[in-house]
């Protein structure tokens, strides 16, 4: 589990980290990573931290988009409203993502949702805050083109699932995916802690509720996973990656 936030305080959020650990945060995020000293020391000082609890909307489709985000801890899910009202979730993002960049640079609105499953802390980069940093700094230019095409590829491969036609394919490739990018490395197993219910992996998916939880106890009863309250426990990571692939016909069905 994350460890605890405390009470969310009124006023101004804080400003940057806390001294021992401010260059070593900043610089294991990846699109900061090619910030020299004196980059890393602006960032510092122009980033503010804030802290929110589950279940808080961090900016709704819509909104006037005039800042970049950054995920220190914990986990959001970024999604879209259908005309019915049924969410559709495109991403889970976590630690070390920073979002929010295309339609910042092209001063748009948000065209999506973005709430917290769990316990987050983020850095909050306004619009001003930029110009200085990308025009003195090449190698930010450069972490932030590299964020874009991560999730441009991110995109293509939730296409790629949700055109999946079987459930059960589509629930192993996310889940896969997940354990991949989030995953905590066990003795038993890779832990997934983002919080999410059963309803969220359902707009995750593009299907019901019932049938997630349906699909989730096959996978348990076949020893690919174990489940627990809001986190999951993979115990055959490559039998659950096969469980994502096209069935094979067989060789009878080839004659």
């Amino acid at each position: 589990m994350t460890s605890p936030i405390p009470p969310k305080k009124e006023g101004k959020p804080s400003t940057g980290f806390r001294s021992g650990t401010r260059q070593k945060s900043l610089h294991n995020i990846p699109c900061f990573r090619g910030l020299d000293a004196a980059g890393l020391e602006s960032m510092q000082t122009l980033a503010r931290e804030k802290a929110l609890r589950r279940g808080e909307i961090l900016f709704q489709e819509g909104a006037v988009c005039d800042e970049i985000f950054v995920i220190t801890q914990g986990s959001v899910k970024v999604y879209r409203l259908s005309d019915d009202g049924r969410q559709h979730t495109l991403w889970v993002l976590g630690a070390g993502d920073c979002f929010c960049l295309a339609p910042f640079f092209h001063r748009t609105r948000y065209p999506v949702t973005a709430q917290c499953t769990t316990e987050v802390r983020i850095l909050r980069l306004e619009r001003e805050s930029w110009p200085p940093l990308l025009g003195g700094n090449p190698g930010l230019a450069c972490g932030v083109a590299q964020c874009l095409c991560e999730r441009l590829a991110a995109l293509a491969s939730h296409l790629e699932i949700v055109s999946t036609r079987e459930v059960r394919r589509r629930l192993a490739r996310i889940l896969s995916d997940l354990a991949r990018r989030r995953g905590v490395r066990r003795p038993e197993g890779t832990l997934l802690d983002s919080g999410l219910t059963h309803d969220e992996l359902a707009a995750c998916v593009g299907t019901a509720r019932e049938v997630i939880s349906r699909t989730l106890g096959q996978f348990q009863q076949e020893g690919l996973v174990t489940l627990g309250r809001r986190r999951l426990l993979i115990r055959d990571l490559p039998g659950l990656q096969a469980a994502s692939l096209p069935r094979r016909p067989s060789k009878d069905a080839r004659r």
